[in-house]
């Protein structure tokens, strides 16, 4: 079946699903009812009634008679003022709304909702005369199609879950419930969607954050704001430690700005025109000064390149903060560590030059992309491009500049091998970015990190170098975060893993087990070893993380706890591993014995 085919079966379940929701509670009132990836939703207004898990069987009971029933899909136009009676004659203030939007202007909708969503939106700029519906059975809905010639002509299906939804995405509108649904050409399809639904809900950060115990949320603390506790703390220290390190060894220089600042300097850099909403603020302190919790760290690290004023001799300059971030995002969108409000730690680092510099600096970044990744086991990435469409003219700034931009990061990116997509008229409002994406556990393209050359906000900001002839002149800046947010990153290899972090990334790496008391003299041997043991690579100067059960519990348990916890690697020590001066090294590659003198090289081989 091909795409168009699937599109049109899985728009016809999202009616089907309405028809059968609509018998079941006749006073439903009905939003929007898309197809998305890999099925379809459907938001519904019950009032008082709540949808759960047991009303599933239900409405698939009451869906199958429909599809059993072969009702055709029958089009059909109606004028747009009759269409704006229908719904208010029946009941449909969310349907009777987008008319009234239709019927001021073909776009107005447009702005609101997704094509896909409102499936009404017509060709053109022109306010609408008529609108199209479709009817299967005695339900009638208002919709562009396409749909399949009658509800016997589906594939396979699924309700999957519901959740709450602002109407229009607004937390000012009504809340109803999304219905969401899965639906394939063939049971085959279908099963393997929900055997990888599966494989996301165990390997889920959230899940495995509470496990593993790395982080939770507190009620009293606020959604979206996560705490992490000592194991997870050690993993960000780590990841954080790596990136100072190799960030360090290629000329980058750390720096400090405050967490607050006031709204003169977002008005200076422009982000007050576009991120006020995602910012928290403060009320005015008593001279009138209202201030922000910083969201972004790039006009504060301009002040620090203001106050040094380089030379062309002085560029590139490369500076770095991982700073604490915070961010307003609606609470429907909270997920863990990969969305959260803060603190959000940036790994972010801000590269000023001139622009005979752009392709030899981003040609080094792509190299330092893939070295992290590798030694951190991120693996089956790409590129996406994101660049301005010139003909659109949306972009502000010299259009040179914009273009020398884009073609350096092209040739670069073509340089490298690195596969990549480019899209146009996607780029950010000062210049062109390069995300990293990957294919999350759910099957879905997500990104993890992002670079962007800023054409712009140098400009608008005044900051200036001096050239060899004496000039002022404008930097290009490369804004560069490898792992994003070092908490969300956080979240994308818990999941990746499962929670079994790389031997160096483990926050427990060894868990020394014993058999009985006779060996604890013996494990004091041990540990001595473990603290000997010094891990040059990938982060220099690591000691080994490691803890001893010496509980007068059966090995069996104790083997069994420490692998629900995913430390790498177990020290089984028993009366004969002392006789013999060994131990036994548990792995998840299996089992082997390791004499004492070796166990120190055989741990900076993990």
């Amino acid at each position: 079946m091909n795409e168009e085919n699937i599109h049109a079966m899985r728009h016809s379940l999202a009616h089907i699903t309405a028809s059968a929701v609509n018998r079941l509670w006749p006073d439903a009132k009905f939003g929007v009812g898309p197809v998305v990836e890999n099925g379809y939703y459907y938001d519904i207004d019950l009032g008082p009634h709540k949808i759960s898990v047991d009303d599933f069987e239900r409405i698939e009971n009451e869906m199958q008679k429909i599809i059993d029933e072969c009702q055709d899909f029958e089009h059909f136009d109606m004028p747009i003022d009759e269409a704006i009676s229908w719904a208010r004659e029946n009941g449909q203030p969310y349907k009777e709304e987008l008319l009234n939007d239709l019927k001021r202007s073909g776009t107005t909708v447009a702005k609101d909702l997704d094509a896909d969503e409102m499936g009404t939106i017509a060709e053109g700029d022109a306010a609408m005369d008529t609108v199209s519906f479709y009817k299967n059975g005695d339900f009638v809905d208002l919709c562009r199609g396409p749909h399949v010639a009658n509800t016997g002509d589906i594939g396979v299906y699924k309700l999957m879950r519901v959740a709450g939804a602002y109407w229009r995405g607004s937390e000012k509108n009504p809340q109803m419930q999304r219905l969401y649904g899965a639906a394939f050409a063939s049971k085959e399809e279908l099963d393997q969607y929900l055997e990888q639904i599966e494989l996301a809900k165990e390997r889920d950060h959230r899940k495995l954050g509470q496990d593993l115990d790395l982080f939770f949320i507190s009620e009293s603390v606020g959604k979206g704001l996560p705490l992490l506790l000592p194991r997870g703390e050690k993993v960000k220290h780590t990841l954080m430690t790596l990136m100072r390190q190799e960030e360090e060894a290629r000329g980058y220089t750390y720096i400090a700005t405050p967490v607050l600042t006031q709204e003169e300097l977002y008005k200076r850099s422009g982000h007050a025109d576009y991120y006020l909403e995602n910012m928290y603020s403060t009320a005015p302190d008593e001279e009138g000064n209202k201030f922000y919790i910083k969201p972004m760290n790039c006009p504060h690290h301009h002040m620090v390149f203001e106050r040094l004023m380089p030379s062309y001799k002085d560029l590139p300059l490369r500076l770095s903060e991982h700073a604490g971030l915070y961010r307003y995002e609606l609470s429907g969108t909270l997920t863990g560590l990969i969305r959260m409000r803060g603190p959000i730690t940036q790994n972010d680092s801000h590269m000023y030059m001139t622009d005979d510099q752009v392709t030899d600096e981003f040609t080094k970044l792509l190299d330092f992309f893939k070295y992290i990744y590798k030694i951190c086991g991120v693996a089956d990435y790409w590129y996406r491009l994101s660049l301005p469409d010139f003909d659109k003219g949306k972009y502000a700034g010299d259009r040179e500049k914009w273009k020398h931009a884009s073609e350096a990061i092209r040739e670069c990116l073509e340089s490298s091998g690195e596969p990549y997509v480019a899209v146009e008229d996607e780029a950010a409002f000062y210049g062109p970015k390069l995300d990293v994406q990957i294919k999350n556990v759910h099957g879905k393209e997500d990104s993890i990190a992002t670079v962007q050359i800023d054409i712009l906000v140098p400009e608008r900001m005044g900051i200036t170098y001096v050239d060899a002839e004496g000039n002022k002149q404008f930097p290009i800046v490369i804004h560069k975060s490898i792992m994003g947010a070092f908490e969300r990153f956080m979240g994308f290899l818990i999941e990746q893993t499962g929670g079994w972090f790389p031997f160096w990334l483990a926050p427990e790496q060894v868990r020394i087990l014993t058999i009985n008391d006779t060996v604890l003299d013996y494990v004091e041997e041990i540990e001595k070893v473990l603290n000997a043991t010094v891990l040059m690579a990938p982060v220099k100067y690591n000691e080994i993380r490691f803890s001893r059960d010496a509980r007068n519990e059966s090995l069996g348990k104790k083997i069994k706890e420490a692998t629900a916890m995913k430390i790498p690697v177990q020290l089984i020590v028993g009366p004969r591993d002392k006789e013999n001066s060994e131990v036994s090294v548990r792995t998840q590659n299996g089992e082997e014995k390791v004499s004492i003198s070796q166990l120190g090289e055989f741990l900076k081989g993990m």
